[in-house]
């Protein structure tokens, strides 16, 4: 249940519980003036009448202090824009089935079973490739649990029980659970076994997929994937909460009227002062409250502000920028109307990919009639075409009254990728019909020699050996290796599940992946090679493998502002599609003679399975792969191995994997690839 939910339900439980005890009230005092009513008669009546109503007056006071110290005071919800979009770090699913299970004590049956089914299968995994054995053999290997030498970890997957802690342990150790101390010992060894740090590179052999056995009693197989939690951010193109907004005036948006409640205490104090004034006959105290009264009969006279007088104006020092480039902005507001905004707050909403780097987006102030205030930060551009509003929070004088705006302002930026050649990209040898780099065991015109056979009628004059033709009087014809243009498509994976990054706020694998891809899509159209771009998530992408200036140019727009390629995750973004199968939508657009590169971070089996199917269809591939893992949690370490484990695998096939990691550069790791690939 979520939390709307059990508060509305727990709001309507005490609405119907307070009228319960409103009635009961009603009925007891009903009683009580029939059972005094001869003494009420021997009093004077207004005495009675006064004295009702400061017991009322009085018992109305306490229960608006209740309200007050229950629901404090309340104020519009200002936007987060100063954090960076946060992105999961694979693992992070484990991380989370394991802190709801042992915190929360929630899920005991399925998350136990979620967590069981992940380590065994990345167990199975690492026991095959490290022992040279077939999946069977693994599996036994953990029935019997002798794949390690701690036993705790063992008992993990041999039908053993968590550790018990002793008195020390709980009250001086590190604070998890015995479960806890479970899955880290059995993950420990399942890393140590992995042997993550012996070679970036290894070449090893991962046993195909069986649900027998263990698997099967775990409930294991190769499709087993776990969704990504949503990560859904505070900016207001994400939000939906201004989805109700009103326009009152031309580009601004009137969105939350709130009362804030800030003197819904005097107005207690005023009502207890003058009931127990009343029922004491204390004429000090009476007085006090006559004054609250008064303070909260003002702030019960206060109206909303009006802001649709603002102008707003923002310079940007340019609305051209390079992705990376800082941008400083500056926004100037003025109070066009003739009231007196005396609390006026202003963010400037910024879109969420965009990191505010220096100052602040922000301003607090209070503005006369006519007169403007100025405030100033820069940010770090990213991709795509972005234009935001500010978003305006005005209050009356009094505090009480609290009006939220959004205002449009014309200022905008294009972000474009300036696609230019960083490092070189080595291609495979299969090719095009048209010239290019890429040499071929095809004689032709070219620059390097590659063979002398006899002239057939036709040939060129200047491809005639001369030399033998005066040494012997027969013609024969030169020819050199004849190089083709590679015909390559650069295919991205936009699934929700390749937004992941090593920590939050770092560039998560899609954006870095198309960074490479610009840069590997100008190498290779240099080189003068055919290149295409596609992608498959839930919006289609595809331009094929063509060359020229005007195809650079839809492939600039492509990497700029294509939703299958945006900067922000699909979960978040408010493009509407549909399912888009790879197989479908890419393989079947494909020539013969296309080669692959595929863009992914290698997160589940979803894309291995994509590149496995396009390289059986007979499409070399190469995958180039940012490294988004970490190594901080339990989930994250799995998830590491996980990764590794696929990426040998691929490897084993005979597919290429560019393993990029965050700290390396592009043409780094492509210089390592192209030496390992050439042994």
């Amino acid at each position: 249940m979520s939390t709307s939910t059990s508060t509305s339900t727990f709001d309507d439980l005490s609405r119907r519980a307070m009228m319960v005890i409103g009635v009961a009230a009603l009925a007891l005092g009903v009683a009580t003036i029939v059972v005094v009513q001869p003494l009420v008669d021997s009093l004077p009546s207004s005495f009675a009448f006064v004295g009702l109503f400061g017991a009322v007056a009085f018992l109305l006071g306490l229960w608006m202090f209740r309200a007050r110290y229950r629901g404090g005071i309340e104020s519009t919800t200002v936007l987060d824009i100063e954090y960076p979009m946060s992105t999961p770090t694979p693992g992070h699913d484990i991380d989370r089935a394991l802190y709801q299970l042992t915190e929360l004590r929630e899920g005991t049956i399925e998350y136990k079973e979620q967590i069981q089914k992940r380590l065994g299968e990345v167990a199975v995994a690492v026991i095959s490739q490290r022992e040279n054995c077939s999946r069977e053999e693994a599996i036994q290997h953990l029935e019997e649990g002798t794949w390690t030498d701690d036993a705790t970890a063992a008992s993990f997957f041999s039908g053993g029980s968590p550790p018990r802690q002793s008195f020390v342990e709980r009250k001086f150790g590190s604070g998890d659970t015995p479960y806890e101390q479970w899955v880290k010992a059995a993950v420990d060894e399942i890393v140590d076994l992995a042997d993550m740090g012996s070679s970036e590179d290894p070449e090893t052999t991962v046993a195909q997929t069986d649900d027998t056995g263990l698997l099967a009693r775990l409930g294991l197989s190769s499709s087993t994937t776990v969704d990504p939690p949503s990560t859904r951010g505070t900016n207001y193109e994400s939000s939906g909460a201004y989805d109700d907004a009103e326009r009152v005036a031309d580009g601004v948006l009137y969105a939350n009227l709130v009362e804030t409640g800030h003197w819904r205490g005097i107005t207690a104090f005023a009502l207890v002062a003058a009931g127990w004034g009343v029922i004491t006959f204390t004429p000090a105290v009476l007085l006090i409250s006559v004054v609250a009264i008064g303070f909260a009969a003002y702030a019960r006279m206060g109206t909303a502000p009006d802001v649709t007088a603002l102008e707003i104006d923002r310079h940007l020092s340019n609305d051209q920028p390079d992705p990376g480039e800082p941008v400083e902005v500056t926004v100037t507001v003025r109070n066009g109307g003739d009231a007196f905004l005396s609390d006026l707050r202003l963010i400037d909403a910024v879109p969420e990919p965009i990191r505010v780097v220096e100052g602040s987006p922000r301003l607090a102030t209070a503005l006369r009639p006519g007169s403007q205030a100025t405030f100033t930060y820069t940010f770090v551009a990213e991709r795509g075409s972005h234009e935001w509003p500010v978003q305006v929070v005005a209050r009356d004088f009094s505090g009480s009254i609290e009006r939220e705006a959004l205002v449009q302002v014309d200022a905008s930026i294009q972000c474009v990728p300036s696609l230019k050649t960083v490092s070189d990209m080595p291609v495979r040898s299969q090719t095009s019909l048209y010239s290019g780099q890429v040499d071929t065991a095809i004689g032709g015109s070219g620059l390097e020699f590659f063979a002398v056979r006899e002239y057939r009628e036709g040939d060129p004059m200047n491809r005639i050996d001369w030399k033998r033709h005066a040494r012997t009087g027969e013609l024969a014809t030169i020819d050199f290796r004849l190089e083709r243009a590679a015909n390559v498509v650069l295919v991205f994976d936009g699934r929700d599940s390749a937004y992941v990054s090593p920590t939050p706020g770092d560039q998560h694998a899609v954006d870095r992946s198309v960074a490479a891809a610009t840069e590997i899509f100008t190498a290779l159209a240099d080189r003068g090679d055919l290149v295409g771009l596609a992608a498959f998530d839930t919006v289609p992408c595809w331009l094929g493998p063509s060359a020229g200036d005007g195809h650079e140019e839809r492939a600039r727009r492509i990497f700029t502002s294509h939703p299958a390629l945006s900067t922000i995750p699909p979960t978040q973004s408010e493009t509407e599609g549909h399912y888009v199968d790879p197989m479908n939508h890419v393989r079947q657009q494909l020539s013969p003679g296309s080669q692959i590169m595929l863009f992914s971070p290698l997160c589940d089996d979803y894309t291995a399975e994509v590149a496995r199917r396009l390289d059986s269809a007979g499409h070399l591939v190469t995958i180039i792969s940012p490294n988004p893992t970490a190594d901080r949690t339990v989930g994250q370490r799995l998830a590491r191995v996980e990764r590794t484990m696929r990426v040998n695998e691929l490897r084993e096939r005979g597919i290429r994997v560019v393993n990029w990691n965050y700290d390396a550069t592009l043409g780094l790791e492509l210089d390592r690839a192209e030496k390992r690939w050439a042994v």
